[in-house]
């Protein structure tokens, strides 16, 4: 495909007789033998389209791609994106980006049970399948090694350090292992690759292990007249003059927050609870409790399940927990488990019970039956 206009992206579903139709300006493709498959997409249309269209793809449907009179198949990944809706007026735009996959731990019983009493007992152990590699997504800007080293070294537990960059990058692309995706933009200038990671990263460590062998890579310290870069460090102060910065940055990428505030915007459900909380009480939430309201929603879609941790006076029953209640109440409803559910009286304030409202509401300023309000409707 060419970059001189938009994907006209189209879906039909002939048991349902629907149609809908959309135009994107990104898209990230990895060919396979079945035809191309979508790594990340992005949309835009009437709200209606583009949330359909969302839908299907999350789904796993087949995308038909137009683009200067050349169609293309595109294949979809069940449940397999992150996606995010935002709205601009009367218009809507979506983007998916395909979500690693997950890492699988081992069960504690597995651990804990002795070899002896796995293997002998009254019915034949069935044989357990190997664990499979799984696949990691890396978006980075168009060219820049060093970032796409940065992104890898999130991805992986090997220990990589900068001097190992372009062996490393080398190896793994030689070995198949890291493969650059397709990329289909109009304004966006960016490469995107898939990395694959076999079971406790054994392919990254192998790639490290002969490098170490041959000497195209080396540890700081380990050779002789090789500076180790602790020539002037005496002292905790200095270590941290020298390395602050360096140890900073990796702490930031390395514990990836579930919303960062700095770079995506709040979903409508948290505005309109802010909203509704505006009109009624008087004010209006802090940014910083509409951040960990954010969080929370997105947590509780994940694991239906997320606990706030914050000194006190912080604001967590004034805000955050009325906020994740109502989010979580309005998924449940949805599903008809709202009586039986553990979930309504988990998220929703300790203070909200027996008699509880008033209190809530002398603390927080909410009147009374809006804490019923926020929770119920």
């Amino acid at each position: 495909m060419s970059e001189s206009k938009l994907i006209e992206l189209g879906y039909y579903d002939p048991s349902a007789k629907i149609r809908l139709s959309a135009y994107a300006d990104t898209v990230v493709l990895d060919p396979d033998k079945k035809g191309s498959v979508i790594c990340a997409i992005r949309f835009g249309g009437y709200p209606e389209m583009v949330r359909a269209m969302a839908d299907a793809i999350y789904g796993g449907a087949t995308i038909e791609a137009t683009q200067n009179d050349m169609v293309r198949k595109l294949q979809s990944k069940l449940k397999g994106y992150q996606r995010q809706i935002t709205h601009d007026g009367v218009y809507a735009a979506a983007t998916l980006m395909a979500a690693d996959d997950a890492q699988k731990e081992a069960s504690p019983q597995d651990e804990d049970e002795p070899e002896d009493d796995r293997q002998n007992g009254g019915e034949e152990a069935a044989p357990q399948n190997p664990e499979q590699p799984r696949k990691c997504y890396i978006f980075c800007p168009e060219g820049d090694r060093t970032r796409l080293f940065e992104e890898l070294d999130h991805k992986t537990a090997a220990p990589l350090i900068p001097a190992f960059q372009d062996y490393v990058l080398t190896s793994l692309q030689n070995r198949g292992d890291l493969r650059q995706l397709e990329v289909v933009s109009q304004k966006e200038r960016i490469d995107a690759w898939v990395l694959t990671l076999k079971p406790e990263d054994k392919n990254v460590v192998e790639v490290l292990e002969e490098g170490l062998k041959t000497g195209d890579i080396q540890i700081p310290g380990a050779v002789p007249g090789f500076s180790d870069g602790f020539e002037e460090v005496n002292n905790v102060t200095d270590y941290l003059n020298t390395f602050g910065v360096t140890v900073a940055d990796r702490i930031r990428n390395q514990f990836m927050p579930l919303f960062d505030p700095a770079s995506e915007p709040l979903s409508d459900e948290v505005l309109a609870i802010n909203d509704f909380i505006t009109q009624h009480a008087g004010y209006s939430l802090y940014d910083a409790q509409l951040a960990v309201a954010e969080a929370v929603k997105r947590q509780l879609e994940r694991k239906q399940a997320a606990l706030i941790i914050a000194e006190c006076g912080s604001g967590k029953p004034r805000s955050d927990l009325p906020l994740s209640a109502r989010c979580t109440d309005y998924g449940l409803r949805r599903r008809k488990k709202v009586q039986k559910s553990p979930l309504a009286s988990l998220c929703a304030p300790p203070t909200l019970r027996k008699n509880g409202c008033a209190r809530s509401a002398k603390r927080s300023r909410i009147p009374t039956p809006w804490w019923y309000a926020i929770l119920q409707t």
